[in-house]
């Protein structure tokens, strides 16, 4: 009997440099997971990828993370706790790390971290103001246990959890990242006559047959409530495959100015009446977009949660979940000649930092399927909003049925956008819905969700 294969160890260090590439636009971040080893070396990692071309501090709260204490040469004990608790400089305790670019190391101090009284020390708030301030990268290794956490992170620019650890304190707005490790699928059992049992027993095949007999009705019943009935929507408010759309020769999207009613093979039969009733869309002209130099600065990729059929539907969907959500809005476009709504969160420069929100609004239970999508294109209704007034005007907005919602500039104020949109085309179809008052204007969306 030949030894099962042995499984090839996660590589943290390859995760960490890769996050590392992709974080040159952050200034302060947070590292959390259970595991010191596997947090270590993510934080570490993450630091050696921005070391080259800026300086980059690493510090450890972890009372010891293995990876961080190994780049630390002194005898000297003083640490991150020594500088809150007893006054010592950040300039003593941090330490330069032989051959490593500008990579510092912090290491955690002469006795654990008290992380009710370090971790909420508006200190923090100073500290990522000024790695801001002189383009420089502070990275924070601590255990995702610790209390208060949530207080550090929302004094940097967010966090990356490592492993399968929750973070339920934290607002997955704040999570800007993920790494954890692939799990193996368990192989399938195979199901079939033994030789010693020869042969199944009338028993088994009865049974088999019960459970088949069970499966046809279920599926009858399924069949049965999720038929296209007149006038009523599909139970499962799935919006239909564009792509199939597309192949045979029924676009989602109509041309600019052209109304359009797409036919398909159940509106052309004499029991449905779904699309044959409903009135033609006319799609207003096209606006321009005003940011086309920014294109390259984009933000475009979201996920979308689920596409509603009626407005009130994505509407309720972010008043019960908005502020659980980042970035998060809903946009109108045209399928099948009719007018859906599909709900997305998020604005990141990368699919990866999709995906990583992805996985954790699937973890939290706050979304069955969803997906990465490419949404580009926002209407803009204010721009230089100072960052302490979004808490307040957002809600707001969406309280008033609005998908208002706000990205972090460079300079540090904000702007107001709404929707999300694959195309000016699509984005024409929500100039009329736009809230009242407002000068809209088409940009690139680009900056961080708060």
């Amino acid at each position: 009997m030949t030894a099962p294969p042995t499984r090839r160890p996660f590589d943290w260090d390859a995760a960490g440099r890769e996050l590392g590439e992709k974080f040159g636009e952050y200034n302060a971040v947070v590292v959390a997971g259970l595991d010191p080893v596997a947090t270590g070396r993510v934080a570490v990692a993450l630091a050696r990828a921005q070391s080259g071309h800026r300086r980059v501090a690493v510090g450890d709260l972890f009372a010891e993370s293995p990876p961080i204490q190994a780049l630390v040469h002194t005898d000297d004990p003083h640490g991150i706790v020594d500088s809150f608790l007893y006054g010592v400089s950040l300039t003593k305790i941090a330490r330069q790390v032989p051959e490593a670019g500008q990579l510092y190391v912090m290491p955690s101090g002469t006795e654990p971290p008290t992380y009710e009284e370090i971790l909420p020390n508006p200190r923090w708030h100073r500290l990522s103001a000024g790695f801001r301030e002189v383009g420089a990268l502070l990275v924070l290794a601590v255990p995702t246990s610790a209390p208060q956490l949530e207080k550090l992170v929302a004094a940097t620019d967010g966090v990356i959890l490592v492993g399968d650890s929750a973070a339920s304190q934290i607002p997955l707005a704040r999570v800007i990242g993920s790494v954890r490790e692939p799990r193996q699928r368990p192989p399938a059992p195979i199901l079939g006559l033994t030789q010693e049992s020869g042969g199944m027993s009338r028993g088994r095949l009865a049974a088999f047959g019960g459970i088949g007999l069970t499966l046809v009705a279920a599926g009858v019943a399924a069949w049965l409530a999720y038929r296209p009935l007149a006038g009523s929507v599909p139970a499962s408010r799935k919006e239909p495959d564009c792509a199939a759309l597309a192949a045979s020769g029924h676009p989602c999207v109509p041309k600019p100015g052209q109304p359009t009613v797409a036919m398909t093979p159940d509106s052309a039969r004499s029991d449905s009446t779904r699309d044959s009733t409903k009135a033609p869309v006319v799609v207003p002209s096209v606006p321009a977009v005003a940011n086309p130099g920014d294109s390259a600065a984009a933000a475009p990729f979201a996920v979308q949660l689920i596409a509603e059929n009626m407005q009130a539907g994505a509407i309720l969907k972010l008043q019960q979940d908005g502020k659980n959500l980042p970035a998060a809005t809903f946009s109108p476009v045209i399928i099948q000649g009719v007018r859906w709504f599909k709900v997305v969160s998020g604005a990141f420069a990368t699919s990866a930092g999709a995906d990583s929100l992805l996985t954790r609004l699937r973890q939290r239970k706050l979304l069955r399927d969803g997906s990465v999508v490419r949404l580009p294109f926002a209407f803009r209704i204010d721009s230089g909003v100072p960052a302490s007034a979004v808490a307040a005007l957002v809600p707001t907005y969406i309280e008033h049925g609005q998908p208002v919602y706000a990205l972090r500039q460079a300079d540090g104020t904000a702007w107001l956008l709404v929707g999300a949109y694959e195309s000016p085309e699509q984005a024409a179809l929500y100039l009329e819905s736009l809230p009242s008052g407002t000068r809209p204007v088409l940009v690139y969306r680009k900056g961080r969700s708060f």
